[in-house]
C-alpha cells in the first residue's frame, strides 16, 4: 500500500511540475483563461462542420474560432432548440456537470473541458447550421454551449480499464474523480464518443464530453453505464469535498447558471441575481431571462451525494 501511495504522490507532483504533462497535452491553455475566451471574448467563426456526420440527427458542430486576435482554436459548439428544454439538448445539464465538478477537483483535472454558454447572432450561426432558429422570444439569437475540443484523447469503447486502475495510480484517481461527478448528475448516455480518455497511455486523464442526458433527464436508451458507481476506490481528497457539500453551496453553485438583459433585440449577459423561479430551470421575468437547476434537481444532487458518503462510510468504497 505505502509503495502505491508513494507513487501516485510521486506522479502528481510530475503532473503539477509545469508544462508539458497531461494537463497541456490535452488542455493546453488553462481552464479558467479557455472559460472566460468561450463566455465573453468577441468570437468569429471560421469554419465549421457537423462533428459526428453518421450519427442520426447531430447537430453538433466541430467548429474552427478566432477569439479576438488569437490564432483559431477548436471548439464544440451545440445550438439550443427553441426554449431551450428539449430531450438531449439542455443546456442547463451541460453548464451544471462543469460547475459541480468545480466543487471537487481543480482545473488541472477537470473531467469536463472547459464549457460556456454563448448568444450567437442567428446569421452568423445560420452560414454553418441553416436549420437553427433563435432559442427565445425577442432576439434573433441562438443559445450555444461552447466547449473546448480536447486535444490528444482517443475514443474507446469504454475508458474504464479495470487492468488499468490496478497498474496505474494516477489513472485510477482521474476514473474516480470521473465517476463521482456522472453519479452526482445521473449521467444517461454512455454511447461512444461521450467518454474520452488520453492518449497518453500512463497517467491518462478522462473526459466527460457530453452531460446533456443527466440530473432530471427522461428516461433514456442510450446506456447508462455510468449513472451507478462503477469504481470501489475513490481519491481521499475528493471524499472530503464531497463531505463539504452543503445544500446552500449547491444553491449557489448551480441554481442560477446564467442571467441575461433583453435589450433592443440583444440577450446581453448580465451577473446572476437572485433566482427568480426556483422551481423552473428556464426563468422569465419581464426583459429577464434566467436559466440554472430547479430545486428538485439540486435536491437530487445533494441525495446522491448523502447516498455515495453512506457507501464509502460502510466501506462499499474505499478512499485511498
Amino acid at each position: 500500500m505505502k509503495t502505491r501511495v508513494h507513487l501516485l504522490a510521486a506522479a502528481l507532483a510530475l503532473a503539477g511540475a509545469g508544462p508539458g504533462f497531461a494537463q497541456d497535452r490535452n488542455i493546453p491553455v488553462p481552464a479558467a483563461e479557455l472559460e472566460r475566451m468561450l463566455r465573453s471574448e468577441p468570437l468569429r467563426i471560421a469554419s465549421a462542420r457537423i462533428s459526428r456526420p453518421k450519427a442520426e440527427g447531430d447537430i453538433t458542430l466541430k467548429a474552427e474560432v478566432a477569439f479576438g486576435d488569437r490564432a483559431p482554436l477548436t471548439i464544440k459548439v451545440r445550438r439550443a432548440e427553441p426554449g431551450a428544454e428539449v430531450f438531449n439538448n439542455v443546456p442547463r445539464y451541460d453548464l451544471a456537470a462543469y460547475e459541480l465538478q468545480k466543487l471537487l477537483m481543480d482545473g488541472p483535472e477537470y473531467v469536463v473541458p472547459p464549457t460556456a454558454w454563448r448568444m450567437l447572432p442567428l446569421a452568423q450561426l445560420r452560414a454553418f447550421a441553416p436549420s437553427a432558429r433563435a432559442t427565445f422570444k425577442g432576439a434573433d439569437e441562438v443559445l450555444c454551449v461552447l466547449q473546448y475540443w480536447l486535444q490528444d484523447v482517443v475514443n474507446p469503447d469504454d475508458v474504464l480499464d479495470p487492468a488499468l486502475l490496478k497498474s496505474d495510480a494516477v489513472y485510477e484517481r482521474h476514473v474516480g474523480q470521473l465517476n463521482v461527478l456522472t453519479y452526482l448528475i445521473r449521467h444517461r448516455d454512455s454511447n461512444v464518443g461521450n467518454f474520452l480518455v488520453s492518449a497518453e497511455p500512463r497517467g491518462a486523464r478522462v473526459f466527460a464530453v457530453d452531460n446533456g442526458v443527466a440530473f432530471d433527464s427522461e428516461d433514456s436508451d442510450r446506456g447508462e453505464a455510468w449513472k451507478a458507481m462503477r469504481v470501489k476506490r475513490l481519491p481521499a481528497d475528493v471524499v472530503e469535498r464531497l463531505r463539504g457539500l452543503t445544500e446552500d453551496g449547491l444553491r449557489s453553485r448551480l441554481g442560477v447558471l446564467g442571467q441575461w438583459q433583453l435589450s433592443e433585440g440583444h440577450y446581453l449577459p448580465v451577473p446572476p441575481g437572485a433566482n427568480l423561479a426556483s422551481r423552473s430551470g428556464v426563468r422569465r421575468k419581464g426583459d429577464s431571462l434566467q436559466m440554472g437547476l430547479t430545486e428538485r434537481e439540486i435536491a437530487g444532487v445533494r441525495d446522491r451525494a448523502k447516498r455515495l458518503l453512506e457507501m464509502i462510510d460502510g466501506r462499499e468504497i474505499v478512499a485511498f
